[in-house]
């Protein structure tokens, strides 16, 4: 059964509709997907009111599939509400990524299922790994 679990970041865990600001995503040629903006330094669980946004940046490294959609059609596509639970999720058992039909030279056990919640959008992200930095 599916579960999503909390990302523990280096501003701890990010909270909330209004926690994640996207001012840009770009996908380079090697299959990263990197998001960067601000996040919301009251919405997060470590560094909190120590600065009102915190600039970051959020790289998905080696993408399979990604999917994104607007966030209050996602929440009834869902069918459940989201607005106030983690920001940044590992999706773990995922049925997405379960059901992907991969290529055979790619080895299926080393991709992830991430979700993440902007304020607008809402990403869900098939990669290998994660990086994110914010200026502390």
């Amino acid at each position: 059964m599916e579960k999503a679990t909390a990302v523990n970041t280096c501003l701890g865990v990010l909270m909330g509709r209004d926690c994640i600001y996207l001012d840009q995503v770009k996908q380079d040629a090697l299959n990263n997907l990197t998001f960067t903006g601000d996040i919301n330094g009251h919405l997060i669980s470590q560094h909190r009111d120590e600065k009102d946004w915190f600039p970051y940046t959020l790289t998905f490294r080696r993408v399979l599939a990604y999917f994104a959609c607007e966030l209050d059609t996602y929440e009834n596509l869902a069918g459940m509400g989201h607005l106030d639970g983690s920001s940044f999720d590992l999706i773990e058992d995922s049925t997405w990524l379960k059901s992907l039909p991969v290529r055979e030279d790619f080895d299926k056990d080393i991709y992830r299922h991430y979700r993440l919640f902007t304020y607008d959008d809402v990403y869900n992200i098939i990669a290998v790994s994660y990086e994110f930095a914010a200026e502390l």
